[in-house]
């Protein structure tokens, strides 16, 4: 586990990529075990335990097949175990550095307090986690970086446009 978070850390440090680990069923289970949790955490600091379950479903759905999407059209199906460690391990470390930033905004959105600084830190954790998938698809679809971030950016924009939609009052 420990080489796990290490990896993923050098990939949210962008100096690591994918490819550098060993495809291991196990780390993706992990993986993807840390990162529901974590979406979970976040989803119910503002919301209840059914909506945010389902929050979460629909957000790691998106995840797996956005991302298997992205390689079967790119012809690179092969990477997706590594692709989807990669996505949803720096996506659990990067949720556990949010989750008290969505603490601390969903108390002061009740309390009316002032949120100004948390819209700041949850926009440079969102440019943040772009910027790691985006090096994430770089890697495994062997492409430039700018592709990377096209193709991050979408999957951002229709995770949240998804989640808007169908939890508008969860969300808002």
């Amino acid at each position: 586990m420990k080489e796990w978070l290490e990896s993923w850390f050098g990939q949210l440090l962008l100096r690591r990529a994918p490819q550098d680990d060993p495809l291991s069923v196990p780390a993706l289970a992990a993986a993807l075990l840390l990162y529901v949790l974590t979406d979970q955490a976040q989803a119910l600091a503002g919301s209840s335990w059914l909506v945010a379950s389902a929050m979460t479903l629909l957000d790691s759905m998106i995840m797996v097949l956005f991302s298997s999407l992205v390689l079967v059209i790119a012809g690179k199906t092969g990477r997706y175990v590594q692709t989807l460690t990669a996505l949803a391990g720096t996506g659990a470390l990067l949720g556990m550095v949010g989750l008290p930033l969505v603490t601390l905004a969903t108390n002061a959105s009740q309390s009316g307090g002032p949120a100004g600084v948390l819209v700041i830190g949850w926009l440079l954790l969102l440019i943040w986690s772009i910027t790691v998938q985006a090096h994430i698809f770089r890697h495994a679809l062997s492409t430039s970086f700018g592709i990377g971030l096209m193709i991050s950016g979408l999957h951002a924009v229709l995770a949240i446009t998804l989640l808007e939609y169908l939890f508008p009052r969860a969300v808002a």
